[in-house]
């Protein structure tokens, strides 16, 4: 596409040579000639006058510094819209289901659907339209998944929630019955694993996107357009409302019920209800405002530890 027909797709002004075709995407610091890239953040700011990209998205601060330009409130939101225009380049434009998938004579699959090699699709599944399954992906038996979901290599949706009873020296399984449905436009990552419920529904809400590596056990229910960051895990039962954010490898513990527009630090451990737009970290969590203020403390122990004992010591002579 040209810088012209980039402008006018993303609706926005542009300054520099419209002519000027572009054929990839790249890094600022790593851009070539015919390659298009953005400034989202301040601190790349230096490599405007070291790039070889021939178009960068920008905000109108930085609109004298290039020759090219792109002009943007939001040079990142813009870049994410550019993405899809070069979307061939991975092959997801042609919409197709590799012979080396196995998806049961039960299962129900929509319109223009990707599902890659090796994945399984279990009974009575049913997917909606615009799907892509990548490869090595297995949902069990039973499972929703709605239109224009993502759902990355090595995720395993349905599996069996961690339920047993301990009975006379041992432990007994708890059938798990439940189904897990996915609502549309969510993505999940790879190798995830998202149990289903044991009575009820895991149920993962509208728009949600989920990092590598995170679980989701049985009869856990997300809200809409809730993100979730790697190694994440959420006991069962745990209800979580609409546009939350957890930090890598945060906890929520079981049957805990977190409100709306709430924000979990990295590595947080949540044991307690959470009110809405709270933002919390620490273990337990508790307002990231009191959180800083102890560890701001905790900073000053040693100090704190000797001055007491000078104090100590002179009240002993």
């Amino acid at each position: 596409m040209t810088l012209a027909g980039i402008g006018s797709f993303l609706g926005l002004e542009y300054k520099g040579d419209a002519d000027i075709i572009i054929h990839r995407v790249n890094e600022i610091q790593n851009a070539q000639r015919n390659e298009i890239t953005f400034i989202g953040n301040n601190k790349y700011k230096k490599y405007l006058k070291v790039t070889k990209a021939s178009v960068v998205i920008v905000k109108k601060e930085l609109e004298d510094q290039f020759d090219n330009l792109i002009i943007s409130d939001d040079p990142q939101a813009s870049m994410a819209k550019i993405n899809h225009l070069f979307l061939s380049n991975r092959g997801l434009l042609k919409k197709e289901i590799h012979p080396e998938a196995v998806i049961d004579p039960t299962a129900k699959v929509g319109k223009n659907c990707n599902i890659g090699a090796n994945s399984v699709i279990g009974r009575e599944v049913e997917i909606g339209d615009n799907v892509i399954i990548y490869s090595n992906v297995t949902v069990y038996d039973n499972v929703e998944i709605k239109d224009n979901c993502i759902i990355h290599a090595g995720t395993v949706i349905g599996s069996d929630g961690f339920g047993f009873t301990f009975d006379k020296n041992k432990f007994n399984k708890i059938p798990q019955l439940g189904k897990v449905i996915i609502a549309k436009d969510v993505e999940i990552g790879a190798n995830c694993c998202i149990d289903r419920g044991s009575i009820g529904n895991t149920i993962i809400g509208e728009g949600t996107k989920v990092d590598n590596h995170v679980h989701i056990a049985h009869n856990v229910k997300i809200g809409k357009h809730c993100a979730f960051a790697g190694q994440v895990g959420i006991a069962g039962g745990a209800v979580i409302g609409d546009y939350c954010v957890f930090g890598g490898k945060s906890a929520i513990n079981g049957h805990v019920h977190i409100g709306n527009y709430v924000k979990v630090a990295a590595m947080t451990g949540v044991t307690k209800d959470v009110k809405d737009g709270m933002v919390i970290s620490g273990i337990p969590a508790i307002s990231i405002r009191d959180f800083r203020k102890r560890e701001a403390i905790f900073r000053k122990l040693p100090e704190i530890y000797y001055s007491l004992k000078n104090i100590l010591k002179k009240g002993k002579k």
